[in-house]
């Protein structure tokens, strides 16, 4: 109810044409930056104890998640959320202005894309994070579901391992490595370096045929 008065304030547009897709990227890009910061700031306070217990813990039954549990949540930490999903683009249309509605359109649908995602507990092969490194893959946050500790962001690893708050995960998914007897998992830099490599080379060989 009070995004439309919020949004008819800031400036949001709702006329014709509808913005370009060069337009509304970056903007969406945005948005994904400025919630993923509010996210996992309010992620970290949800885990203080008194909190946690009260609110965030009704999220956490589930300790290996599925898809349909981005969105099992207590009531107010689902306001919360939502409030850092509307935060990027009303900011972003009341500084910057030329926002149009269709690019909040996209933007929550990328956005609840990405939260399935994320819980959904399988290795997905066109997974963004095979393109991008910096993209948290379903791994990153299934370890924080089953260890209740490290990996506060959505949708960047960027936040944590800048704050320090991923090293508890690294330790594990080397740990996990060694158990499977093969080498220690490569930081996602260097597997997107790899991957990229490895494209290259498939391009070479097939062009040999």
């Amino acid at each position: 109810m009070l995004f439309l008065p919020i949004a008819n304030f800031v400036g949001f547009s709702t006329s014709v044409p509808f913005p370009s897709f060069s337009t509304m990227m970056p903007q969406i890009l945005c948005f994904f930056v400025i919630e993923d910061f509010y996210h996992y700031w309010m992620h970290r306070l949800f885990h203080w104890g008194p909190i946690y217990k009260a609110i965030h813990k009704v999220h956490h039954e589930f300790t290996a998640p599925s898809g349909i549990a981005t969105e099992y949540a207590h009531p107010l930490e689902t306001l919360v959320f939502v409030l850092g999903v509307m935060l990027g683009p009303l900011s972003f249309c009341y500084y910057f202005g030329n926002v149009h509605v269709i690019s909040m359109f996209f933007w929550i649908t990328f956005k609840l894309c990405q939260s399935v995602e994320a819980h959904s507990g399988y290795d997905i092969p066109f997974s963004i994070s095979y393109f991008f490194p910096l993209w948290a893959n379903p791994d990153h946050h299934d370890y924080h579901h089953m260890a209740f500790v490290n990996n506060f962001a959505s949708s960047f690893i960027v936040w944590d391992r800048l704050f320090g708050t991923d090293i508890k995960y690294q330790i594990y998914r080397n740990k996990r490595s060694q158990s499977n007897n093969k080498l220690p998992e490569v930081d996602l830099i260097e597997a997107f370096i790899l991957r990229i490599k490895k494209i290259i080379k498939t391009i070479e060989n097939v062009k040999k045929i």
